[in-house]
């Protein structure tokens, strides 16, 4: 009896293990996806605002899902030895995604409500910087992609 509560509990634990690896694919793939049609769109403005609010929103999803992680990630950003592992290396990455997507989403703001233009275009910068990031990113984990864990 024992051993079929056992087996009750580790299927139970392994669809709930699928169900957020699956959620954190879905959340890969609105990124990626939002990220590209909001690039196509940009001659269209209502559009790309929407897209770009909507890949800002799922970098707060994926930065949550990883709030653990992410969490013991920034107090090893405090700590300069440390940055240099792959774990270190990996919060100044989340900690990158969070700066380089808020300074793209306020730009953005700035461009579409200031009363006249800058002759720095912010928005456009922190655009490219974050494509290349992307591209990068999503480039050296494509492998692994499909089958991210959240923790």
């Amino acid at each position: 009896m024992n051993s079929s509560a056992d087996y009750t509990k580790t299927s139970r634990m392994r669809t709930a293990q699928s169900r957020r690896s699956a959620l954190r694919w879905l959340v890969h793939v609105t990124l990626i996806s939002s990220a590209i049609v909001s690039l196509v769109l940009e001659p269209v403005l209502t559009l790309h605002v929407a897209f770009g609010l909507v890949f800002v929103l799922f970098v707060g999803f994926h930065l949550a899902q990883r709030r653990r992680i992410s969490q013991r990630l920034a107090v090893r950003l405090l700590k300069v030895q440390k940055l240099l592992g792959p774990a270190g290396r990996l919060a100044l990455a989340d900690g990158f995604l969070f700066i380089i997507t808020v300074a793209m989403l306020f730009s953005g703001f700035w461009d579409l409500w200031a009363p006249h233009h800058t002759k720095i275009r912010w928005h456009a910068i922190t655009g490219v910087v974050l494509t290349i990031y992307l591209v990068v990113h999503t480039a050296r984990r494509w492998r692994r992609l499909r089958f991210s864990q959240i923790r």
